[in-house]
C-alpha cells in the first residue's frame, strides 16, 4: 500500500521504494530544490566534490596478473611482432606470442617481455614499436605506471616461410 507522501509509484520501481536521486557527473552539479536560482558552483568546489564521492565509493585495485596480460596483448599486435609455433618432440603444441613478467610496488611496474620478432627487419624498431605500444597501453588502462620495460627477443620468424603450408615428402620406392 502506498502512503501520500510516496506519490505514485514508477513502473520501474515498486512501492515504497526510495525516489531515485540525480546522479552528478564531472564538472555537473544536479537542479534539485537547494541550488535552484543559486549559481553554479565554481569548478575546483565541484571537482572536490567528485573526489569526495570518489572516496567514498572505495578504490579499484588492478592485479599484476591483469597488468601481464595487457602487455602480452599488446605486444602481440603491434608491428613486427609474429606468432611462433611450438614444438616438443616433432609434435605440434599450437602457437605461442610473447611472454610477460610483471613486478613492481605502489603504482609502478617494471615489464620484462620476451618477444618473438619478425625477420629481416630492424630488430631495434620493431622493439621500439613495442616499447612505446606496452608502456602506452599498460599506463592507459591501468593505474599503474611503467618504470622499466626490458625486452628480450625469443625468435626471429620469417613470416612468409611461415605462412607456406609444409607438404609431406613421401619416400615411397
Amino acid at each position: 500500500m502506498s502512503t501520500p507522501t510516496d506519490g505514485p509509484a514508477a513502473p520501474d520501481r515498486a512501492p515504497g521504494d526510495a525516489p531515485t536521486t540525480p546522479v552528478s557527473r564531472a564538472g555537473t552539479v544536479p537542479l534539485t530544490e537547494t541550488t535552484r536560482g543559486t549559481d553554479p558552483a565554481p569548478a575546483a568546489a565541484v571537482a572536490l566534490a567528485d573526489d569526495e564521492e570518489a572516496a567514498e565509493r572505495g578504490r579499484l585495485d588492478v592485479a599484476l596478473s591483469v597488468v601481464r596480460k595487457i602487455a602480452e596483448y599488446a605486444a602481440d599486435h603491434t608491428a613486427g611482432t609474429v606468432r611462433t609455433q611450438r614444438r616438443l618432440a616433432g609434435l605440434d603444441l599450437g602457437e605461442s606470442g610473447t611472454s610477460a613478467k610483471v613486478s613492481g610496488y605502489g603504482e609502478q611496474v617494471d615489464l620484462r617481455l620476451e618477444v618473438p620478432l619478425a625477420y629481416p627487419a630492424r630488430i631495434t624498431d620493431s622493439a621500439a614499436a613495442v616499447r612505446d605500444h606496452v608502456r602506452e597501453r599498460v599506463q592507459a588502462l591501468t593505474p599503474y605506471r611503467v618504470r622499466t620495460l626490458d625486452i628480450g627477443v625469443s625468435a626471429l620468424t620469417d613470416p612468409a616461410a611461415r605462412a607456406t603450408p609444409r607438404t609431406p615428402t613421401s619416400r615411397t620406392e
